[in-house]
Formats: C-alpha cells, structure tokens, sequence
C-alpha cells in the first residue's frame, strides 16, 4: 500500500489545526505544529510534502518560518500555503517576498483548501522529478573525473560538479551565483577572458579547442586549467550559456 503524503498544519489555535485536519486526514497523513519553533522541528523530524502555515503566531511568525524554510537548501522547495486572517495587499507582498507559494484566508473554505493542497503537490511531484534528474546528471559529471562549470550570458555559475568545488576549494554551494571570471580567473587575465567569452557568447567569434588559463583557488594558489569550452542553445538557437570543462594541468607538475 502506498504511503500518504504527509501535511503538516501549524496554527496556534488547536480547534483550527483539528478542523483543517478533519479536511484533509481522508487522503493524507496529517501531522500539526502550534508554534513556529516546533513547526521547524517537526519539518526536520517528519519530513512532511506540504506545510499548512498560521501567520500571527506568538513566538515565531509564520513569515519567519516560511523565511528560514526558503532560504535553506534542504527546504527550499517545500510547498507552503500561509494560512492568514490578514487580507491587506502588504501582508500578501510580505509573503511571496519570504517565498510562500499560495495564500488561504480565514475562516478556510474545505474546497479551496484540498484543491490547493492538491495542486501543490502535484507540482512538488514534478520537482522532485526534475531535481532526482539533475542529481543523477551530476553523479555521472562527478564521475567523469574533470572539472565541469556552467555560466550564464551574465558570466554568474549556475551550476558547478565536485571536482570543480575540490579543484577550487570551495564548497558545494559556494560558487553558485558568482561571477565566475571576477572569482576565478587570475587578475590580470580577467579582461581578456571576459572579451573572450562575451565574444563567443554574442556570436561575434568562435571558441577555442581548448585554452590554458592560470586560476586562482579559494586558498589563493595559482593553477593551470587547460579548457574545453561548449556554447549553450535554447530551443530557439539562442545561446543560454556555457558549458566550461577543464582539467587542472597542475597535478603533472607534482
């Protein structure tokens, strides 16, 4: 039989946990929190798919818990739907701004409730698809035993194997983001690796087969990373990135 997927209801009034509970208990496993604090502990101990979240709660807001959800990499994709008696346009800003993916008002329609739970969680399905996907491709990448860095047209990492982090020194989620060039690239490289690159990103001239580029680590040591460098397409053949594979020619120095 397969398992429910599992709510969790946060309220600091019980008879509003208990009702949203009776709702919902039919087709999930309902688990409740009647504090921020306990909520963040039952998350971690319970691993629910959706997080039902009072807003004005004593302790901890529900905006403070929805924030701390959204910004932690183990919780950032967790479904959140504040559940509120506040219906001012600046109260609904203050919730997308601390990531919250749906709103419910009070008193909770049944409906519209279980329609928005079930929506959700379909798209959390489709999430973890795609995120179970993404993992298996960087298990091969890290696999495969040489650096690989993907950037955007604006230069930033989006994403970046093992082997890049190890070879850098950085750790799993340091670079994300980062100007990769500014970052990574000897000073007095930078400027022509980024008239390079631009160049190939606008079109205005090819890539290379491979180049030699001093890098700096983390810890400041220069190495040479020889690059294998690929454009990115989009559907339409718009260049969406680029994919940088390389292998630190410093170990066969050692």
């Amino acid at each position: 039989m397969q398992n429910k997927e599992k709510v969790l209801i946060v309220d600091d009034e019980q008879a509003i946990v208990e009702l949203m509970g009776l709702y919902l208990r039919s087709e999930y496993d309902v688990i409740s929190a009647y504090n921020g604090q306990e909520a963040l502990e039952r998350i971690k101990t319970d691993k629910p798919d959706i997080v039902l979240l009072d807003v004005m709660m004593p302790d901890m807001n529900g905006y403070e818990v929805c924030r701390r959800l959204k910004t932690s990499v183990e919780t950032q994709f967790l479904p959140v739907i504040m559940v509120t008696a506040l219906s001012g346009k600046d109260d609904r800003i203050k919730g997308i701004e601390v990531g919250a993916d749906e709103f419910l008002g009070k008193p909770v329609n049944r409906l519209e409730l279980v329609t928005r739970v079930r929506s959700l969680l379909r798209i959390k399905h489709l999430q973890d698809k795609i995120l179970a996907e993404r993992n298996d491709a960087m298990n091969y990448l890290d696999a495969a035993g040489f650096i690989v860095i993907v950037i955007d047209p604006e230069m930033r990492v989006n994403l970046i194997n093992r082997k890049g982090n190890e070879t850098l020194g950085y750790e799993e989620f340091e670079l994300i983001g980062q100007d990769f060039v500014k970052v990574v690239v000897r000073e007095d490289m930078i400027a022509d690796v980024r008239a390079s690159l631009e160049a190939a990103l606008t079109g205005t001239s090819k890539l290379p087969d491979y180049w030699e580029i001093p890098v700096v680590r983390k810890d400041g040591r220069h190495i040479t990373v020889r690059w294998y460098d690929t454009l990115l397409n989009g559907s339409d053949g718009e260049v969406t990135g680029l994919i940088c594979s390389g292998e630190d020619l410093s170990i066969f120095d050692e």
